[in-house]
Order: structure tokens, then sequence, then C-alpha cells
């Protein structure tokens, strides 16, 4: 399966980061991301190139990571600037890869492809993850499915109303009332919905103060699989309130979920989900927190694993699928990334 390299992929969240190296495989490609002495966040090939062991098991010291086999060291450039055997001759083919890394919005990007053509711009705009306004929890599971399979199912939301009956979703008869559009601008795939007069979600209960209210979904996909879930319930008749300007009489849930290729076949999928609404309250905060990972880690993620399991390792379209409406978001963010890896 051909990846696309040339993209910012969240390689874990900032907090989790730390001198001690761990390892991660991105589009096929393992690699370990350390903090050096300087506090900066390092990303290498996971791979010494003399006996090929894994850095991962090896130690930060300073601004180098020494080898656990046989203590070649490697500094943040890949180059290997200790040989500590025989006379220290380092050798010519003594250098691993290195990838450009930033942090932002409370997470690490990694662009797996070419360094001179990552900009940092490009990195998915989630400003609410370090917004004092909101109270924010971020989770992390690993999924047994490709991750265009993720990207399809955040991008078709009308399966809230039958595996998320009693976390984020409202019942078919209800969520079938729902007005929506979806299009693209350029390679980034809008997603919006919009429910009218309707009960809260499980989400937003004992946070929203009216019985019903106006719920408004907007979903935005950047390649490679990046997306920001823009949720709110407002006063009937009312409108969306930007996630950059809460209001006291409303209830805004922004979200990322960041979905990273491993392999053909595995995925991981770094979430965060924030609300706007008694952002003190710790039970609360703990609570979200619970209903996030019921959501996604035991919801959403084994029937998506049983959906792969049953394609057989077959590509999607060789199954023929049949294409519902709702199915326009998923099918253009296939197309769109077809196109960028063609």
């Amino acid at each position: 399966m051909t990846f696309l390299k040339d993209g910012w992929y969240c390689a874990g969240w900032k907090k989790d980061v730390t001198e001690k190296p761990r390892a991660i495989t991105i589009c096929g490609e393992e690699i370990v991301l350390f903090r050096d002495a300087d506090g900066r966040a390092v990303v290498l090939e996971n791979r010494c190139p003399h006996r090929f062991a894994p850095l991962s098991q090896g130690r930060v010291m300073g601004n180098v990571i020494q080898c656990p086999y046989h203590g070649l060291e490697f500094d943040r450039s890949g180059m290997c600037v200790l040989n500590p055997h025989g006379q220290k001759v380092i050798p010519p083919r003594a250098a691993i890869k290195s990838y450009r890394a930033e942090e932002k919005y409370g997470a690490v990007w990694v662009w797996m492809g070419d360094p001179a053509a990552a900009d940092p711009e490009a990195i998915i705009s989630l400003p609410f993850i370090e917004d004092e306004r909101y109270a924010v929890v971020t989770g992390y599971f690993h999924v047994k499915a490709n991750y265009q399979l993720l990207n399809d199912n955040l991008l078709d939301l009308t399966h809230s109303a039958y595996i998320h009956t009693t976390t984020v979703g409202l019942p078919p008869d209800i969520a079938a009332t729902v007005k929506y559009t979806v299009r693209s601008e350029g390679n980034v795939i809008r997603s919006e919905r919009f429910l009218s007069n309707v009960p809260p979600t499980p989400q937003f209960l004992n946070l929203f103060k009216e019985p019903l209210g106006d719920i408004y979904s907007y979903l935005s996909w950047f390649p490679p699989s990046s997306m920001l879930l823009d949720l709110s319930v407002v006063p009937h008749g009312s409108p969306k309130r930007p996630i950059e300007e809460p209001t006291d009489d409303a209830v805004l849930i922004p979200g990322a979920h960041l979905v990273v290729p491993e392999t053909q076949d595995t995925a991981h999928y770094f979430y965060a989900v924030a609300r706007s609404a008694a952002i003190d309250d710790a039970s609360k905060t703990e609570a979200m927190g619970k209903l996030s990972y019921q959501t996604f880690v035991q919801e959403d993620a084994p029937m998506i694993e049983e959906c792969y399991r049953l394609m057989g390792g077959k590509e999607f379209y060789s199954l023929q699928p049949a294409i519902l409406e709702s199915d326009r978001g998923g099918i253009l963010a296939r197309r769109i990334l077809a196109k960028l890896t063609s």
C-alpha cells in the first residue's frame, strides 16, 4: 500500500514524550521518539545501522541516543558521533534517517516525507487543546484495520444512532431529521450536520441548561487523516458558536481525531476531547474521559475491526460496496488520497 508521506502525523501527545525513547511505526517505518537535554522532541529511524538494533531500547545521554547493543551514539540529525570501539573510527554508513518534528496543539507531529517540503503551517489547527477556557482529555488506542476505514467512520456519523445509543447518539427517528452538506475545499473535506430543536445527546447532559436545543456537528478532514469535530449545542434558533468564542448559554465540545497509518492493516488513533462548560468540575472531566473511551475504544474500534476482518484483505472497491448518500465524505477522502499518492 502506498502511504502519503508528505503530510503531518501525530506521533504522540507532548506530555507523553520524555527522555525515555519510545518506538512507533508510521506509514510502515519504525521510528524512535524522545526528548534531548534541551527539551526538544527528536525523531529518528529506530534501526541502528551497525547490527540493526532498536535504538528505542537504548538510552538518551544529553543530546544523543546510545545504541543498546554496542554503544554507538547518534545525534538529532541521525549522524553517528561516537564509536567507542578500537580506534573509534566512525564508518561512513554510520548514519540513520532523521525526521522533521514539530510540537503544536499539545502533540508532537512528524513529517514522514521530504523534510524540505515540511510546512508547520500545514498542521491542522487545534488551538482549543491548549485553551484555558476548555477542559480537555486526551487518549490513544490501536486499531487492527486499515486507517481509511477510520476516515470513513468519522466522515459519516449516521452510525451514531445505532452503535452509540448510550454515549453520543440520538435515536434513529430523531437522527433522521438531520440536515447535512458535504463539500470539498481543495484537499480539505467539510461535513456539516445540523439538528433543530432536539434533546441533547448524552455527552451534553448536565451541561446544557435547556431540554431542547440545536445541535451543530461540523467535521473537517485534512489529508492524510487528521480531523477536527466541531460539536456544539445552542439554544433553539441561535447561531452556531465558533470554537474560539465559547459562550455561557451554549456548550461546545470540540474534538481532535488524529488517525495515523501504522501498516496496511493497522492504525494508531490519537484523540482529544474538550468542553466549554463546567471546566473546573473534575468529576465531569473524568466522566468525559470515560465516555470518550467507551465511544471510540469500546464501540467504534471493535466494529471497524470486524468490518476489516470481513473484507478478507481485499481492496475496498474490489468488494463493490453499496454506496449510500451519507458516504460522500468518505468517498471524497479516498479520492483525494488516491490523487495525492499517485
